[in-house]
């Protein structure tokens, strides 16, 4: 479990691409679906800012699964939401048209349930521009140009790790495109 701190979640091929499936943040549980399945968990964590991570041993999750009802369906439920997030990210892959669209649904993705549409949004990017072309399937030069592009069209501002999504309606409008 991530107690605090933000994890890039990522997988590698055998040819050494890297593809990132997530940034996870406190209170995420890492590596569930694998120790529920009995199963190697094929995502390496890597922290991306100071934070604590604590184990659980899988046969210890499993008794405590076991002898609480409730928590085993809490599971379920979280197992269902992961499948959803990552039949989501399949679907922007492999189904967005664009890189542009990517990077907007993806800045979108790290907006969500952070203010309603009709005022900026300050985020922390705690990736590069080679780390976020990983997890939209493009080059780092691509996202470096989609920033550049975005700020000139007045969608967003940055300054260093700062990114302000002033014009939320306008990516939105790009994602449905």
């Amino acid at each position: 479990m991530l107690c605090s701190g933000k994890a890039k979640l990522f997988t590698t091929s055998r040819t050494g691409k890297t593809i990132i499936t997530k940034i996870s943040e406190h209170g995420d549980v890492l590596g569930l679906n694998g120790t529920v399945s009995n199963r190697p968990y094929e995502v390496t964590a890597e922290m991306v800012e100071p934070g604590q991570a604590n184990f659980i041993a899988a046969d210890a999750l499993m008794q405590f699964l076991h002898d609480h009802g409730e928590v085993a369906l809490r599971v379920a439920q979280e197992l269902s939401c992961n499948y959803y997030a990552a039949h989501e990210e399949i679907r922007t892959l492999g189904l967005t048209n664009s890189p542009a669209q990517k990077f907007a649904k993806l800045l979108l993705g790290w907006s969500a349930h952070r203010g309603d549409s009709g005022h900026s949004l300050q985020l922390h990017l705690v990736l590069t521009h080679e780390e976020i072309s990983e997890m939209i399937g493009t080059t780092r030069e691509t996202v470096s140009r989609l920033f550049s592009e975005f700020k000139m069209k007045q969608f967003i501002q940055s300054e260093g790790a700062k990114l302000v999504i002033v014009n939320r309606s306008a990516l939105e409008g790009m994602v449905q495109a």
